[in-house]
């Protein structure tokens, strides 16, 4: 806009420069004729009142103007009788002359005659002189000559003129355009630091009014897009569900960071690539490609050793007038289906467990119903059968039951419990199975007082040292170490009994898992024991280690938390 207005005010100015030094030499030219004709006919005029000769006249003339007049007489045949300047044997007949005829008609003539070569023009004026004409002559420059005799004057004028009148233009322009520059960055939406909107031409000011209403509602709008476009980046970078959105040419637009964890991408964010540079899974790729087909999509699929619910769905609008994409949620439901897997495998466990005593109860108990069995001997041993799988029946029952309460969460956590004393009478208990085995018992370190469920403790220390002891070999031993390191108590059960595979060890406690089948039927075990134990110690808040080495032993460690920690 500034070039604009310099450029139309420099042609305006140019044009103005113009017009003026041609209409100031019309005018100049004009007057300066003017004053020739009537300095040469007031020159003739006082010449003619006196009887002169030709040289008199002309040495008058030259007194008289500050230019040279040639003088010129003509008799009344029309013959050039002398001329001050020019050989008069050499000169034409002059009855053609239209100041010559006007002279010998009127008294007095005048004509002017241009040179188109020389640049000027004549001018000549003749009066009745002593029975003849008398003619004077003088050289006026035409408006051409004029000009081309002030040409370098007036170039050096006209461009001192542009000179100031460019610096001028630009001042100017530059005076008009600054407040405009200047409410443009008033106006700009990334300029915060702006006071109330000014300028110093009152043409502008109902404009500057309506722009302060607009830009102050068009603030508002941004403040409050941007607060709520805050609001959902916050949300959405601190779900714990994957989320990313595509456009409709599957770009990806946005991706959380949870999503980013999930996938194992270091796919940079502030790039707009397509969803295959986000991941390869073909599986995670097909379910947008379906959704684009179907518009929505929603499949398991198991990534990275986790397992995530997929869902894919199109994103229009409303009217459907514009374009669409695509929004996926990918949920972490690992636990959900482990936990359902551990409930179809207890189910199955549980029935397959409570299969076995039941019909070996049921056959005796039919044996005996039909008579079958006389003799007291078979009676009492058949019998001894029954009660031991019932005992077995029950104790599997029992351990459901505890299993079931521990889950539940519902018992309190409020006893204070000396864990090397506990210890001590769980070592007592098992003391004549240990003896029956071999097995010796050591129990060594400190007293170190907890919070929580005594017989819940009790309950993981027999269990621990049941297993040490059940599962040793003959003649071997078990050592039981307490003590306390930093904010948590510690108990250690160790053994050099049969050991446990690096495989066994991550399954030992499952439900219903047994390392040693035929001994643990033989020894009378549920298979629930080390489950019961680990949510015993989840429960207190706890942790439980493993190391084992097949045929050196087995060392479990019970970590718990100490009070106010």
């Amino acid at each position: 806009m500034q070039k604009k207005i310099f450029r139309v005010m420099t042609l305006l100015v140019s044009c103005t420069l113009l017009i003026f030094l041609i209409f100031t030499g019309s005018i100049s030219y004009t007057n300066y004729r003017e004053d020739v004709g009537k300095r040469i006919r007031s020159a003739a005029e006082s010449i003619v009142q006196a009887d002169r000769t030709f040289e008199e006249i002309t040495e008058l003339t030259r007194g008289i103007t500050d230019f040279d007049i040639r003088i010129t007489f003509i008799d009344a045949q029309g013959k050039a009788v002398y001329d001050s300047e020019a050989d008069v044997t050499q000169m034409e007949d002059h009855n053609d002359r239209p100041e010559v005829r006007q002279a010998i008609k009127n008294g007095s003539g005048e004509d002017t005659r241009t040179s188109e070569t020389l640049g000027y023009s004549t001018y000549y004026y003749a009066v009745s002189y002593n029975g003849g004409v008398l003619r004077f002559a003088a050289d006026r420059s035409n408006l051409a000559g004029v000009f081309l005799t002030a040409f370098p004057l007036l170039v050096v004028l006209a461009g001192v003129i542009i000179l100031v009148t460019t610096v001028i233009s630009i001042k100017l322009s530059e005076g008009l355009i600054r407040p405009i520059n200047d409410l443009v960055k008033q106006l700009d939406l990334r300029n915060d630091n702006i006071g109330e909107l000014e300028t110093p031409y009152e043409e502008l000011e109902p404009i500057i009014k309506n722009a302060d209403v607009l830009m102050t509602r068009i603030r508002r709008s941004v403040a409050k897009v941007k607060r709520e476009k805050e609001k959902i980046s916050l949300i959405t970078e601190n779900m714990v569900e994957g989320m990313i959105l595509l456009d409709c040419d599957m770009i990806i637009l946005s991706v959380n960071k949870s999503a980013l964890k999930i996938l194992g991408s270091d796919y940079d964010r502030s790039e707009k690539k397509p969803i295959g540079s986000l991941t390869d899974n073909e599986d995670l790729l097909e379910l947008f490609y379906a959704a684009r087909e179907n518009g929505s999509s929603a499949r398991t699929l198991l990534i990275n050793d986790r397992f995530y619910n997929i869902f894919v769905n199109r994103a229009e609008s409303e009217s459907g007038g514009y374009g669409f994409g695509y929004i996926a949620f990918l949920m972490d439901v690992t636990e959900s289906v482990k936990a359902e897997q551990i409930r179809r495998d207890f189910s199955a466990n549980v029935s397959h467990e409570l299969k076995t005593p039941l019909t070996t109860i049921k056959g005796f108990g039919e044996l005996l119903d039909n008579g079958i069995f006389n003799r007291q001997e078979d009676v009492k041993k058949y019998g001894s059968m029954i009660y031991r799988e019932s005992e077995r029946l029950l104790a599997l029952i029992n351990d459901i039951i505890k299993l079931s309460e521990i889950e539940e969460g519902d018992s309190l956590l409020n006893d204070d419990i000396d864990l090397l004393k506990t210890a001590e009478d769980a070592a007592e208990i098992l003391r004549y199975k240990a003896d029956r085995s071999s097995v010796s018992i050591d129990i060594s370190g400190e007293s170190v007082w907890i919070k929580g469920n005594a017989s819940y403790i009790s309950e993981v220390l027999l269990n621990l040292m049941d297993n040490a002891v059940k599962y040793n070999n003959e003649g071997g031993s078990v050592w039981i170490t307490v003590g306390s390191s930093g904010n948590f108590a510690r108990v250690s059960v160790k053994d050099n009994g049969i050991g446990i595979s690096e495989e066994n060890c991550r399954r030992i406690f499952e439900r219903f898992y047994r390392v040693d089948k035929s001994r643990s039927k033989r020894t009378g075990g549920t298979g629930l024991g080390l489950s019961i134990v680990k949510h015993i110690v989840a429960c207190h808040n706890g942790e439980i280690t493993v190391k084992s080495r097949q045929g050196e032993g087995t060392e479990i460690t019970v970590i718990l938390p100490l009070p106010g920690k």
